[in-house]
Order: C-alpha cells, then structure tokens, then sequence
C-alpha cells in the first residue's frame, strides 16, 4: 500500500475547557458508592442469626435431595 493510497487520519480537536461533572439525573452507576452506611445497620442483627438460616436452608435442602434419592 503507497501513500498515496492511505486514508487520511482525522485528529479530534482536544476542547480547551474540561467536560463538566455528570448531572445527578444521568449519573453512573458508581453514584453513592462511597456513601458510608450507618452504624445502625451494623447491629441491625445478631450474627448468630443468618447462621441459623443458613444452616435451616442447607438442612431442608440436604434432606429434600436424600428424600428424593431415597424415593426413587
């Protein structure tokens, strides 16, 4: 390929003012992310709690498959 058969290369003008900050209605997915959570929701429950839930799923679930098993 000579150069006489290249295409041109366009140059984007760089404008001389910085683009302003996102707007809050157009803001990304990122908006908040560093708002700290309150204190209040770190003692919201126990942390036994969600242990025993999660014990109880894995339970039912665990005794529904060797039901399953066991009724075939």
């Amino acid at each position: 390929m000579t150069s006489e058969q290249q295409s041109p290369v366009v140059e984007r003008a760089v404008p001389a003012n910085p683009p302003a900050e996102t707007p809050e209605c157009e803001a990304s997915t990122c908006a908040g992310i560093s708002t700290p959570e309150p204190v209040e929701l770190h003692n919201a429950w126990p942390s036994w709690i969600p242990l025993v839930v999660i014990a109880v799923m894995v339970v039912c679930c665990a005794g529904f498959a060797v039901g399953r098993i066991a009724g075939w």
